[in-house]
């Protein structure tokens, strides 16, 4: 159906953003596009909404672009100061992205052999569960503060999207939208208080 191609086009383009953070070494584009892939995750929610009829995906949709699509990245680009142009001291940026396409194509047999075909057998789990992996290997992968901030977010959109894709009805997205961000507001106040005091955004301890 039109539809579902409409649905799983969109969980592509969110997927390739994912892609397209990992091999970005600079941090202006890193913070950019984490504010991109979640307004594009957002117009999956409306999407939603419009072949569904129910409003709570257009809220959540407003909740998405207002709070990750704008309000973070404000956030980060705030803390990187002067350093938003620069690059980060990282690399092998090429190398960490062939193994991510090669852990991005491994992960997706695993999760389709063992877990969608198995128990969910839903095929469009695969994106959610794909992007939340990512976030997880930009984490392990990365040394900066704000990149590992992305790598929460992303992990973040993977859950929100797990949740786009299993419940009828979002509350339970809604919630988790409201943890997340609660979580997502301590984490980048910690970290700009460590800044202040340390002077210190390379690393991201404890």
């Amino acid at each position: 159906m039109i539809k579902e191609e409409i649905i799983e086009l969109i969980s592509v383009i969110i997927i390739i953003t994912a892609f397209y953070i990992q091999g970005q070494a600079y941090y202006k584009p890193l913070v950019k596009m984490s504010g991109v892939q979640s307004i594009i995750l957002a117009i999956l929610s409306t999407f939603l909404g419009i072949i569904t009829g129910i409003v709570d995906y257009f809220i959540l949709a407003i909740i998405i672009v207002t709070l990750r699509g704008i309000i973070t990245p404000y956030v980060l680009i705030k803390m990187l100061g002067n350093k938003f142009g620069e690059r980060e001291k990282i690399k092998g940026v090429a190398s960490l992205l062939v193994i991510d396409l090669a852990f991005f194509f491994i992960a997706i047999i695993i999760i389709y052999e063992f877990i969608i075909g198995r128990i969910f057998h839903q095929v469009e789990l695969l994106f959610p569960l794909s992007l939340f992996f990512q976030g997880l290997y930009l984490i392990v992968s990365r040394n900066s503060t704000p990149a590992q901030i992305i790598g929460y977010i992303e992990e973040e959109n993977g859950i929100v999207m797990l949740g786009l894709f299993l419940i009828p009805l979002p509350l339970l997205v809604e919630a988790s939208v409201f943890l997340d961000v609660l979580g997502l507001v301590v984490i980048s106040s910690l970290l700009i208080f460590e800044k202040r005091e340390h002077k210190a955004l390379e690393e991201l301890k404890g």
